[in-house]
């Protein structure tokens, strides 16, 4: 019945609940007005749809929603940073990527990392694989990263220049012979709640939390790569503890990108020699993890922040914390006579 409104007074009529659909079929209406050309029809879908939950949006979702709509549709996946929308887009084959270049301007690094670990987006975007390289770097290391490892699995990828193939293999080669290969993911994992709660241990006495301990690090021993930086970026503060210490670099970069990590946190790590040297010198690039004078002084405290990077810092430096600093035989003589300078 909805089909035959072709006015907009007879759309908006059917919009506004007017006539008597089922609500699967309602819907589908709404759907499909949401890219009408008129805009008052348009905007009163859209404004339906934000009150609809994606779960009943993707179950509609079907190749014969028009071209417009599903260009809507991916507006309103930007909007709810719900990546599985656009996942439920492909079905369609009428995704275009210059809609996820231009109006998915979101840096919500989970809802990017779902879709470049899902085959069917990385596919999707091999052939404006630099436009979306220059999207994700200017999103995330992380994701950025993890868009490349994905590339390599696609051999339809290769660079675009004979240079850039010689680099790509050799970052390629030496890839396969340090870590553990990512696998593309076709759905999105379901982490039990022990992984990502942050009172998972409220109200545990301390041998249950060991006990808990050990149930995490079981859990994550059996998590292929792709999966630990999903987590890594998910996870709970005792997650976020073991995976921080993983010799991969995707998954230590993961971890501090993870959205609820604390100044504290960082602090601790910078200031930690047997931290990485890649999560040490991410942290003193990142002016996000860094603002705190917690972590710019454990990063001068720490041996292995880049020199220039630990001289700037000094200048930060209170002077109580300089006289330490001057004191100190963990610090090079560099910064030693740096920090005894300013105090005189």
């Amino acid at each position: 019945m909805w089909r035959q409104a072709t006015t907009s007074p007879q759309k908006l009529a059917v919009i506004n609940g007017l006539l008597p659909l089922t609500a699967s079929e309602y819907l589908k209406a709404v759907i499909f007005f949401c890219g009408d050309e008129d805009e008052t029809v348009k905007k009163a879908a859209v404004d339906k749809l934000r009150f609809t939950q994606s779960n009943e949006i993707k179950k509609i979702i079907s190749p014969e929603i028009p071209e417009t709509s599903v260009r809507t549709l991916t507006e309103l996946a930007g909007e709810r940073r719900d990546s599985s929308i656009i996942i439920s887009l492909f079905q369609t084959g009428k995704l275009q990527r210059k809609w996820i270049l231009d109006f998915l301007a979101t840096n919500d690094a989970t809802f990017w990392n779902t879709l470049v670990t899902h085959k069917d987006f990385v596919k999707f975007t091999l052939p404006q694989r630099s436009e979306f390289k220059q999207l994700f770097s200017a999103i995330s290391e992380v994701i950025e990263s993890l868009y490349e490892e994905q590339l390599s699995y696609f051999p339809e990828a290769g660079a675009e220049t004979p240079q850039e193939q010689k680099e790509e293999a050799a970052e390629t080669e030496e890839a396969e012979e340090e870590e553990d290969v990512v696998e593309l993911e076709d759905t999105i994992f379901d982490f039990p709640d022990f992984l990502t709660s942050e009172t998972a241990f409220e109200g545990l006495s301390a041998d249950d939390m060991l006990e808990q301990r050990k149930t995490i690090a079981e859990a994550l021993k059996d998590m292929n790569v792709g999966q630990k930086i999903k987590v890594a970026m998910l996870g709970n503060l005792e997650v976020r503890k073991m995976l921080i210490k993983d010799p991969r670099k995707q998954i230590v970069m993961a971890v501090l990108a993870n959205a609820r990590i604390t100044d504290k946190e960082v602090a601790a790590i910078a200031g930690d020699p047997a931290s990485s040297l890649d999560a040490i010198s991410y942290i003193a690039s990142s002016k996000s993890l860094n603002k705190s004078y917690a972590v710019k002084l454990a990063l001068v405290n720490n041996p292995k922040t880049p020199m220039k990077t630990a001289l700037t810092l000094l200048e930060t430096i209170r002077m109580n914390d300089l006289k330490n600093i001057a004191k100190s035989r963990s610090v090079s003589n560099v910064i030693k006579q740096r920090a005894a300078k300013k105090i005189k």
